[in-house]
């Protein structure tokens, strides 16, 4: 099984390596489900992409970023 979860990430820079962090605990404990988290930076004011970056650069296995503007 897989699951995908999609997070809309506006204003959120401080906040979501916590909530992805959280998302890779809960599914440690489930090896049986692969799964993939997406970020959509939807034009955020605040440096959230650059984090996404991070995160995604640091397990591309299951983190995805995509940045959209306007």
């Amino acid at each position: 099984m897989k699951i995908s979860f999609v997070i809309p990430c506006y204003r959120s820079e401080h906040t979501i390596e916590g909530v992805v962090s959280e998302i890779k605990s809960v599914l440690a404990q489930r090896p049986e489900v692969d799964y993939e988290v997406i970020m959509v930076s939807d034009h955020s004011p605040d440096n959230v992409y650059s984090v996404i970056e991070k995160m995604c650069a640091a397990d591309p296995q299951h983190l995805r970023g995509i940045l959209l503007s306007k």
